[in-house]
């Protein structure tokens, strides 16, 4: 649960600001793909200065940047401001990963059988 304060200084609980839920899907999203900040500012055609920034919420991305960056996180935009325990893309990009692992094993284990 996150608190924080409204712009007139009331305390607001169980609210999560954009910004956070930004910065915390992305990050997750980055790091399911195992990509640095620099590899996605590629993918995405935007500078690893702007990536870092969003990540530690000193910056908040123009629409534009925000539709390149999730494509190259292979996301649709409104993944990124959705609650990460509930994101359909989480649960998506976790299989795909796993499903990738295991293709990995089987095929290192043929190499190794092949070429003793």
């Amino acid at each position: 649960m996150v608190t924080f304060y409204d712009t007139v200084g009331r305390k607001q609980i169980g609210m999560i600001d954009v910004r956070i839920l930004l910065a915390r899907n992305m990050k997750r999203f980055r790091e399911i793909l195992g990509i640095s900040q620099m590899e996605l500012a590629e993918k995405a055609g935007c500078s690893p200065t702007l990536i870092g920034k969003i990540e530690t919420m000193k910056r908040f991305p123009s629409a534009d940047s925000l539709n390149l960056i999730a494509r190259a996180l292979k996301v649709a935009p409104a993944d990124l401001f959705t609650n990460p325990d509930a994101s359909e893309a989480v649960k998506t990009m976790k299989s795909e990963q796993a499903r990738k692992s295991q293709l990995k094993a089987r095929v290192l284990k043929a190499i190794d059988e092949t070429f003793p």
